[in-house]
């Protein structure tokens, strides 16, 4: 295998043998309901091996989408008009980045701080991704190639200059205003503002970027090489919901990542056939640039080349195209670094990450609020949940407009983080389902600590240093045209008035501006188009230019190939169960799927890269909330992992699960064997619940409250849930009401949470205040018809323990490193433990020797 070490035969024949085991353990139906899975070959020619409902549910999304994007665009061609479907994304992106800035902002921090505490807490970061015997499949260096080239796909070429000068310098006529006024971090002069632009290009290209990466990594590698089972997505969550995953909720996890990497990796499509474009008209100006019909040609011949990739097979189709992807770009990288002002560079690169260690926490909760606050005081809708509608009724009253809140305040541009930092995170949160699962794919053999250096810090400084060298030459340039047109910009504003340094329609239209690029090739680049941008800082170097040139475009092409085929071989796999060796016809249907959504959004009117981003950040919405559960199964699978007696002597869930509504309320084998009562019956159940709480109410609150104070607790719940749902009736006839509603609400979920939580700790069942309080607040019929059948199975007993039949029963053990950290003293320990952690600890010894596992007193 190229670039793998070199393990013995013996043990790639027993990997390889142990793969099959697990590919027939899915078609066998262990982890996909046996009613889902098709097999269909050809003339012994394998055609299909999938999950049928995974399939179908990712194929209708994505092909709907297309068609619909489609027909959309038809109907408006020629007529210069934005498609009803640019529309509906526009309005649903506003929605979200005005109203959930905050959630985004929120949850990139958590999810760094997980990863973080993962780092340092030492018994979770030497957790090795299979047992102690497993040898790492790639090479230290192709292993970072692969993740490297992955991860960023084309956006280094593609923002590497535009973004840093965006922030540094823009047009005020493009911007329709005079400011583009942004004060991330202090700055006092022109200098300063240039170190700002470097940094937020840093900050979005930072730590929080590659967190949600390691957040999908790490919990599905550990659940799928520790715990045994397929690397999908759906096994993510197998630690928070045991065998329900199975079921037609994992096939919705399953289904909705599928669509979420096709959405992501379409915004890289888009933005590679743009770039590419841009670079073959500059190397042949017959060839026209931002030509729809050009841009559709080149997504198709880069879906070809993906499509070749994905047939070939990782080793023979991906590596290969990683390793070229990276030596291009190094070569490219290295070689302006030489080329042009090395000291200048390398300064950049110092101050940069410096201020980026100094701020990226600041930055990182900053959420624009007081700029966002003018969103409330424009003319259109800003979409905003509980508007109140203030500057209508302020100009009612007074008979006038108010003024710009910009102008009198100088505000951060009220769309900044819509433009900017909300995409960028929606961004990385669309390629996270693709990226973290191949990050798991390729990680076997490896420590948790090694994933993290090799997942976060490493590509990170590599593109630090990349985006440095662009960003930098960008600046300089963008300086010696200003002080050679003798142009004075107003730096504190960061704008220029293009047509003062002589640029009619981002190109140059005085003699001196047309002097400047044509015999020194400076180019003033506030005043181009972005996919110029990187091609104009190559104009100086003479003849060196067209092999700069060159190196673009194929890295432009590896890059996005790269990614293209890693995001085609992760559809296929969680199609497939987790099956890596998938029919080749699966592979070309999800790459040319991937192709056909790209050219759809690309050719939606002529709003085709805001709709590209506008769907990555609605695709990242609901995804953001499955990388939060993530973060809590990836704890749980961590203590599974380590075999920590406190967690293994806890029950793992409820008797019923809040998901199980999926199963048709069946156990967790999708058998109605395992029903606690009929479908009817749970169905009444909750609607009883929705109309009535107080019945489940009193019965779950039986054990925690004297007799009395369960009514007073129970009535009190069910009236403010009354009062709740009158509330909202009245919301039409009184302005406000529907905030007191949710208060309510807000105040009936805490008090449910806290029945919950206590229910869980006097059962000894996993969990924690988080859990319980997001069961409530989102599910609570669910969750309090969970509770009443919970506390109705235990009426009259003591606390009881739970048979470990969710996990994978000591399979664990088979790790060495497991076995020498489970000491004497930690064995015997077992009889000092409460009688449930015993009772347990004694049934996973049972149950491990029932499947050929060394018992653990005999590990001592």
């Amino acid at each position: 295998m190229p670039g793998a070490s070199e393990p013995s035969r013996e043990r790639v024949a027993r990997d390889r043998a142990r793969d099959a085991r697990r590919d027939e353990d899915v078609a066998a139906g262990r982890f996909v309901r046996a009613n889902r899975w098709i097999a269909f070959d050809f003339a012994a020619f394998p055609i299909i091996r999938a999950n049928w409902v995974v399939f179908l549910l990712a194929t209708v999304t994505l092909w709907g989408f297309v068609i619909g994007v489609t027909t959309s665009e038809a109907n408006v061609r020629g007529a210069g008009q934005v498609t009803a479907v640019s529309t509906f994304f526009a309005n649903a992106t506003s929605a979200i980045t005005h109203n959930f800035t905050w959630f985004y902002t929120l949850t990139q921090n958590a999810w760094l701080v997980v990863v973080f505490y993962v780092l340092l807490k030492k018994k979770y970061a030497n957790v090795r991704l299979g047992t102690q015997d497993d040898a790492p499949e790639y090479s230290d260096l192709v292993w970072f190639i692969l993740i490297f080239t992955t991860g960023l796909g084309t956006g280094i070429f593609y923002f590497g200059v535009s973004e840093p000068m965006y922030y540094y310098r823009d047009d005020a006529g493009a911007l329709n205003t005079n400011s583009n006024y942004l004060a991330k971090i202090p700055f006092m002069n022109d200098d300063q503002r240039a170190s700002m632009a470097m940094f937020l290009t840093f900050f979005h290209w930072g730590f929080h970027g590659w967190a949600p990466y390691l957040v999908v990594g790490l919990t599905t590698g550990v659940v799928c090489y520790r715990l045994g089972r397929p690397l999908t997505l759906r096994s993510a969550f197998y630690p928070l919901f045991g065998d329900y995953v199975n079921g037609l909720f994992g096939d919705i996890i399953d289904a909705m990542s599928i669509a979420c990497t096709t959405f992501g990796l379409s915004t890289s499509l888009g933005l590679g056939a743009n770039s590419i474009n841009a670079t073959i008209h500059r190397m042949n100006s017959a060839i026209p640039n931002d030509n729809e019909s050009v841009k559709s040609f080149i997504i198709w011949i880069i879906t070809a080349l993906t499509t070749g990739a994905v047939v070939s097979g990782l080793d023979r189709g991906m590596v290969p195209m990683a390793i070229l992807a990276f030596g291009v770009l190094s070569a490219f990288i290295l070689l302006l670094f030489m080329l042009d002002n090395t000291w200048y560079i390398a300064n950049i690169f110092t101050q940069t990450t410096g201020t980026y260690m100094q701020y990226f926490i600041q930055a990182g909760f900053d959420n624009d609020a007081l700029p966002q606050l003018a969103l409330e005081f424009q003319e259109k809708d800003p979409h905003l949940w509980g508007n109140p509608g203030i500057k209508g009724r302020v100009e009612i009253a007074l008979g006038t407009t108010m003024a710009d809140s910009q102008t009198y305040y100088e505000s951060t541009p009220a769309s900044f983080m819509n433009s900017w930092t909300v995409f960028y995170w929606a961004w990385w949160i669309t390629w996270a389902p693709f990226v973290g699962l191949f990050i798991a794919r390729i990680s076997r053999g490896r420590t948790v600590r090694e994933i993290i250096l090799v997942g976060m810090f490493a590509p990170m400084i590599a593109g630090f240093f990349a985006l440095s060298v662009l960003g930098s030459l960008g600046i300089r340039m963008e300086r010696i045209a200003e002080l050679s047109l003798k142009y004075a910009p107003d730096w504190r504003k960061g704008v220029v008035n293009c047509a003062g340094l002589g640029y009619l329609n981002n190109e140059p239209a005085s003699d001196a501006a047309i002097k400047l690029a044509n015999d020194v090739g400076i180019y003033a680049l506030a005043c181009r188009k972005s996919t110029d941008r990187i091609l104009d800082v190559l104009e100086p170097y003479g003849n060196l230019t067209k092999l700069l040139q060159v190196l673009v475009l194929i890295g432009v092409i590896s890059f996005f190939v790269t990614s293209a085929d890693a995001g085609a071989f992760t559809d296929d796999m969680i199609a497939a169960g987790g099956i890596d060796n998938a029919p080749v016809l699966q592979r070309v249907w999800w790459s040319i799927t991937q192709g056909a959504t790209a050219q759809a959004l690309l050719s939606s009117s002529k709003t085709g890269l805001s709709t590209i981003s506008s769907v990555s950040i609605c695709a990242a919405l609901p995804y953001t909330f499955a990388l939060n559960a993530m973060c809590v199964a990836l704890f749980r699978a961590l203590d599974e992992a380590n075999g920590d007696p406190k967690y293994l002597s806890m029950r793992k869930n409820f008797s019923t699960s809040i998901i199980d509504v999926f199963d048709n309320f069946n156990g967790p084998d999708g058998s109605p064997d395992g029903k606690i009562m009929s479908t009817k019956e749970r169905l009444i159940l909750l609607l009883r619940i929705i109309f009535n709480p107080y019945h489940a109410m009193f019965i779950s609150a039986l054990e925690l409250f004297t007799p009395f104070g369960i009514s007073v607790f129970s009535f009190t719940c069910t009236t403010i849930y009354y009062t709740w749902i009158l509330l909202l009736c009245l919301t039409p006839l009184n302005q406000g009401t529907h905030s007191l509603a949710w208060l309510m609400y807000l105040l009936f979920a805490m008090l449910t949470t806290a029945i919950r939580y206590n229910l869980r700790a006097k059962w000894h069942i996993v969990g924690n205040l988080m859990d319980d309080f997001i069961a409530c607040f989102f599910f609570y019929p669910f969750a309090l018809a969970q509770m009443k059948l919970e506390v109705e199975s235990h009426k009259g007993r003591a606390p009881p323990s739970r048979p470990r039949d969710w996990s994978v029963r000591g399979r664990i053990m088979n790790d060495t490193s497991v076995r020498s950290g489970r000491s004497d003293a930690s064995i015997r320990g077992k009889r000092h433990l409460p009688s449930v952690a015993a009772a347990n600890v004694a049934h996973f010894e049972s149950k491990s020797n029932e499947n050929g596992v060394t018992d653990v007193a005999d590990m001592a």
